[in-house]
């Protein structure tokens, strides 16, 4: 079961999506997680834990008791998958996660790490009431009132970050960094600080995910490839160029991308 929830109103300036993902045992223990450029916040209702491991082939588990905070990637990360699953989380929208979470962002890059390390206490009340929310729908509902009232609270986004990001996602095919810099007025230094406190990656590197992530779909949807063709409709230079960023942000050649299901594109089985 997979449930996605929307926000309206003063929510939707901060966050993509409230899901809810339930299942059962697969016949993998382990899953790249590719990036997407923004955070989430996971909280697990079946298990006591979320398995997260250094690389592919790391031996040991890191085990994070609780919920946690996933900051802004640009790079794959491998997560354990092991056992029966159902979980309930949060997917900001880039730039949306500093009004509830403070201002280490870029120091979260690449990182998991527990929400009560952030939230404090609250964390955990948060996740006891999501268990007993008794329904998947309940625990959203619940998930939604505890970011509305942080939302009090808040600072609205940043107009110049959220500007760039808007001119960033307009075309991420040929997203570049510098006509979007030139148009905020910023020197170099003062637009790749701001953008960099409000996302958690810098303006090059979220362009470069960006443009990874709109790639994904159409592999996943089609059947034989010109690989030359798809570079080049997706913004890169040659196939060559292509097959370099797959490789750096998802840890394989793109002809081995086959997402774990057509409607999740970010998650790839690891097989023995």
């Amino acid at each position: 079961m997979f449930l996605r929830h929307r926000p309206s109103g003063p929510l939707a300036l901060y966050v993509d999506c409230l899901w809810y993902s339930e299942r059962g045992a697969l016949p993998h223990t382990r899953e790249r997680s590719l990036p997407t450029g923004c955070f989430d916040i996971v909280v697990p209702l079946l298990q006591d834990h979320l398995i997260r491991y250094e690389t592919e082939q790391a031996t040991d588990a890191r085990r994070l008791h609780g919920a946690v905070v996933q900051g802004a990637s640009d790079r794959f990360g491998v997560r354990g998958t092991e056992g029966a699953s159902a979980v309930v989380g949060v997917h900001f929208r880039a730039g949306g996660a500093a009004a509830f979470l403070g201002g280490a962002l870029p120091e979260l890059r690449n990182r998991t790490e527990l929400l009560e390390d952030v939230w404090g206490p609250a964390a955990r009340e948060l996740r006891e009431k999501l268990q007993a929310a008794g329904s998947p729908r309940r625990a959203l509902q619940l998930l939604q009132r505890e970011l509305l009232q942080r939302l009090r609270n808040a600072t609205l986004p940043d107009p110049l970050v959220a500007a760039a990001i808007d001119a960033f996602r307009r075309d991420p095919a040929s997203a570049r960094v510098e006509p979007v810099r030139n148009d905020s007025g910023c020197t170099p230094a003062q637009f790749i600080r701001r953008f960099e406190q409000a996302v958690g990656l810098t303006p090059k590197r979220y362009a470069r995910v960006l443009r990874f992530g709109v790639l994904l779909p159409s592999l996943a949807r089609c059947g034989p490839r010109d690989w030359a063709q798809i570079a080049v409709g997706a913004g890169y230079y040659d196939q060559s160029h292509l097959i370099h960023e797959f490789r750096e942000l998802a840890g394989m050649a793109p002809g081995a991308y086959v997402p774990v299901q057509p409607g999740q594109p970010m998650h790839v089985a690891l097989r023995p």
